[in-house]
This record gives C-alpha cells, sequence and structure tokens, in this order.
C-alpha cells in the first residue's frame, strides 16, 4: 500500500539500508516483539505478516511494509502488545536515532511512519467501536504449537473448541497412543463434539511440527453459528470428513 511503509522503494531504499540496524527472518510462531518487554528498537515488516497479540487476543495482523513497536519506543514504556511471526517472514530492526533522522530530514518518511501507525490506530479503534455490537472471529484466541506438544489430551474436558489455522506436518488424533486420524487442512475444527456434549476428550490431539490453533468459546457458537453459518457448515464438514476417514480405517482393520 502506498501509506505504509516501503523499504524496498527506490527513493527509499538508501535510508533505509543505512540506518537499519540488522535484518532478522523469522519462522511462523516466532515472537518478535514481547508483551511487557522493553524495547529500543521499532521495526518495520519487509515480507510476510505478523499477528498482534494482547493477553493472547488477536488484535490485527499487520503485512509488508507496516511498522511496530514505534509507540513503545516513542513512549519508552515496556510493550503492551506481543508481536509473533503468522508467516514466514523478514524483518528491519531500526533505532531511535533513525526515526529522529526521519523526523528532522525526511518529510517524506515522516509522513509515512505516522500514517501506518494512525491506520492501526484507526482499525484497533474501529474494532472496539463493533465489539459491544456482535462476536467477531477476530476476537477468539490464537496459540502456537511446537512439534510433539499436546493441544488436547484423551479424557480431559473443555469448554473450547479449536481450528486449526495452519501447519507443517498436521495434527495427529491417537487414542493410547495409537493413530487415528490426521487434521491437516487449515479451516478444519476438532474438539467440538465433546466440548458441545461435555464429554471427556475422545483422542489426544498432537502437534507434528509448528502450528497455529484458534480456540473458540463453546458458550458462544449458537452467536456464531447465527452470525457466521459458514462456519458451521465448516465444522459440519470437519465433523463428517473425520467419521469417514475412521470409518475407513475401522472398515481397514477389520476386513
Amino acid at each position: 500500500m502506498d501509506d505504509k511503509l516501503d523499504p524496498t522503494a527506490p527513493s527509499q531504499e538508501t535510508n533505509f539500508s543505512v540506518h537499519a540496524q540488522e535484518v532478522r527472518s523469522f519462522r511462523y510462531g516466532d515472537i518478535i516483539f514481547e508483551e511487557g518487554g522493553q524495547t529500543s528498537q521499532f521495526a518495520a515488516i519487509l515480507s510476510g505478516q505478523v499477528v498482534i497479540l494482547f493477553r493472547g487476543k488477536k488484535v490485527r495482523v499487520l503485512g509488508e511494509h507496516d511498522v511496530l513497536g514505534l509507540e513503545s519506543l516513542v513512549l519508552k514504556r515496556p510493550s503492551t502488545i506481543s508481536a509473533m511471526a503468522l508467516t514466514a517472514c523478514r524483518v528491519a530492526f531500526y533505532g531511535p536515532e533513525t526515526l529522529d533522522y526521519f523526523l528532522r530530514n525526511d518529510f517524506r518518511m515522516s509522513e509515512r511512519l505516522l500514517k501506518s501507525v494512525v491506520q492501526q490506530l484507526a482499525l484497533t479503534t474501529q474494532k472496539i467501536a463493533d465489539k459491544d455490537r456482535e462476536f467477531s472471529l477476530d476476537d477468539v484466541k490464537m496459540r502456537f504449537f511446537s512439534n510433539d506438544d499436546i493441544v488436547m489430551e484423551e479424557g480431559s474436558y473443555s469448554l473450547e473448541f479449536y481450528k486449526l489455522v495452519s501447519t507443517e506436518g498436521g495434527l495427529v488424533l491417537s487414542v493410547k497412543g495409537k493413530e487415528l486420524a490426521r487434521v491437516d487442512r487449515p479451516g478444519e475444527f476438532f474438539g467440538e463434539m465433546e466440548a458441545l456434549l461435555n464429554l471427556p476428550a475422545q483422542t489426544t490431539v498432537t502437534s507434528i511440527g509448528q502450528s497455529a490453533i484458534q480456540i473458540y468459546p463453546t458458550s458462544q457458537l449458537s452467536v456464531i453459528a447465527e452470525l457466521y453459518p459458514e462456519v458451521a457448515l465448516q465444522m459440519i464438514r470437519s465433523l463428517a470428513s473425520r467419521l469417514m476417514d475412521m470409518n475407513r480405517k475401522l472398515a481397514g482393520e477389520t476386513a
């Protein structure tokens, strides 16, 4: 977008290459800024997407050329948010001297910095204004799991159900250590049957590689189904697909 920082644009390339303290690559799930952490840098996303979280809840998603960490640097306060890589991404970091340079010597870059922050503020303000009117899918929690992390344990109770956002190797559904099925398609739901019927988890769900998962409260299911019928349909499809896979597996074992 024109209103965002563009570190790769010809008119800005020299400034950014001279003043960047470092350029780092992040895998998805890596923490870029940590809530409560002190920072003496701000950053610009060169590629990929970054999710901004407040107390574990998604606030917004930033993309290429967006700026982050500027408010903590300017106000000299600990970070009020966490920033995590939602995809593989490259991020350039700049010190306070870069900000001072732009403010004193480059009106165009100062304007772009300001616009990026104002746009994020406008999006966040609008989200707060809409919060009381209806349940938003953007309000659900996002969690990141590493290889062999247990997402849901057989026999446990939960008032939440889950949606797979992205994964490296999928999620293994097993009973007593024996694999029954896998959840590997982004958008698939799991844990909804147990949560709805207040049953203990029938399977253990284990992450293979890195996985990002959204967590939904069962108490909001009726609201979600009413406001987002496509989500209810997606849940039905996930259940039907899983049932079909398990039937096929059972038929193979008894043949």
